[in-house]
């Protein structure tokens, strides 16, 4: 991919200050390096545009049509970093009470060409501290090789007269700041929708791979799964399938299985239509949460809800004479003193 141009600045919401920061031409090879890493990344969301006249993408479309003109570019450039500049002292006014910082970084621009078709990429990365060698002061930028990215995004400019425009989103936390108020983009599909999608999915699959002939582990990677998508607000899809199924010691399912059950998890996205991140609503999926589960004439027991320690919560035991029995632990007075033994 080409890069036709790009700009970095440091956005200091604090001092409200935008810091221009000159480029050498070996920069180049950090922001090509940096569009490999942005599109190799599959944790993205799709969004689009409101309309070709917001701020973000009148400047881009503007950016596109004198795309030989550096100053043009230069100056277009800081209109979009100082909209950010405004949306991040925004943010961070809103969030102070709850002792959480926007984090200050540089924002990238570039205007990138494949073929005959463009692109428009804005970048934010990470600071932190480091020592000059030449003379052991302490300075604030980048790593070269870090490649820490917070939030970026990929405009798709493969039809500059289009009334809407495709954009593809990374964020790593769950704040809106990024695509509603800076880029004023709407997803294209919703946070509910992704819910919803995602969990009938894993479901779907578990339900083929695991009911039948691996109960046990059924139930405990389900109830892993509605767990993390009730207690994480950001979800990161694959960071999601990691936490529950890396370290996860089966109790029948053999390694192979269990490697083959996390390939096909991981591959739900692009099958069923939903993002790989998104904001989880987990009132969504409460109704679809239920399992009832049958344990003697007219005695049936319905898990509700995520259960922590499962295994320590209810097990199956199997006494001398062969007789089974469920061994429920409860936190309900009259449930307790209706069954107590006397």
């Amino acid at each position: 991919m080409k890069i036709i141009n790009n700009t970095i600045r440091v956005i200091d919401y604090v001092n409200e200050k935008v810091y221009n920061r000159s480029t050498p031409e070996s920069f180049n090879e950090y922001v090509g390096e940096l569009i490999s890493h942005i599109k190799t990344n599959e944790n993205v969301r799709l969004y689009n545009t409101l309309s070709n006249s917001t701020e973000v993408i009148s400047c881009v479309l503007d950016i596109l049509k004198n795309k030989d003109n550096d100053k043009y570019f230069v100056s277009k450039n800081a209109l979009i970093a100082n909209r950010l500049l405004r949306t991040e002292k925004e943010a961070q006014n809103r969030i102070r009470r709850m002792n959480v910082d926007v984090r200050k970084g540089s924002l990238i621009q570039a205007l990138l060409q494949e073929n005959d078709i463009y692109f428009y990429l804005l970048a934010k990365v990470e600071h932190s501290d480091f020592v000059d060698d030449t003379d052991f002061t302490f300075k604030t930028g980048f790593s070269k090789d870090k490649k820490t990215i917070w939030k970026s995004c990929l405009i798709d400019l493969s039809n500059p007269d289009a009334s809407v425009f495709d954009a593809r989103i990374y964020s790593d936390t769950k704040a809106k700041y990024w695509s509603s108020d800076f880029l004023e983009l709407q997803e294209v599909i919703t946070d509910e929708e992704n819910t919803i999608n995602a969990f009938k999915s894993i479901d779907s699959v578990l339900n083929r791979t695991l009911k039948k002939n691996y109960k046990s582990d059924y139930v405990v990677v389900r109830n892993a799964c509605i767990s993390y998508m009730k207690n994480n607000e950001h979800i990161d899809y694959n960071n999601m399938i990691n936490c529950v199924l890396e370290n996860y010691v089966p109790s029948e399912i053999d390694k192979n299985k269990l490697l083959e059950l996390k390939n096909k998890l991981y591959e739900l996205p692009e099958k069923k239509k939903f993002d790989r991140q998104f904001n989880s609503i987990p009132k969504a999926i409460n109704a679809r949460i239920g399992k009832v589960y049958k344990v003697n004439t007219g005695i049936e027991v319905k898990i509700t809800d995520s259960i922590d320690n499962i295994k320590e919560t209810i097990a199956a035991y199997q006494d001398a004479d062969g007789a089974r029995y469920l061994r429920i632990k409860t936190n309900d007075e009259d449930t307790y003193n209706s069954f107590k033994l006397n």
